[in-house]
């Protein structure tokens, strides 16, 4: 008897470290929330993006945005859009940015945007 009882309350201890691991995944709220537009102008898309400080402290970004730019599914091209040095971002402020993109081929492409781990995407159709 004693034995199964040991056996239980490892059961149920191991069983609530596995719930209680699963619960704190999702609990990481990013400091900045984002967006972005495309604007099909003749021979070029633009693309601005906005990241916002939706936090009540001050913060420090280091580097610019990252970019993937796909058709189908396949990327086209990925890059960095460069700042200088950093960016403080004060509680409510805003940065936006712009990458514009010459001569692309007809299709359906998506436009994924990252900056300070916050990811902004959208979709959009060249003809």
């Amino acid at each position: 008897m004693r034995k199964m009882s040991s056996s239980i309350i490892m059961i149920v201890l191991v069983v609530s470290m596995i719930l209680s691991g699963c619960s704190n995944s999702n609990s990481v709220k990013s400091d900045l929330v984002g967006s972005v537009k495309v604007e099909n102008l003749d021979s070029d898309s633009k693309v601005t993006y906005t990241f916002k400080n939706q936090s009540e402290k001050r913060v420090t970004v280091v580097g610019g945005a990252g970019y993937k730019l796909l058709r189908d599914n396949k990327i086209v091209e990925e890059g960095g859009v460069p700042v200088k040095d950093y960016i403080d971002l004060e509680p409510g402020e805003e940065y936006t940015d712009k990458k514009t993109f010459s001569n692309l081929q007809p299709g359906s492409y998506s436009i994924h945007v990252e900056w300070n781990k916050t990811i902004v995407s959208d979709n959009f159709v060249r003809n």
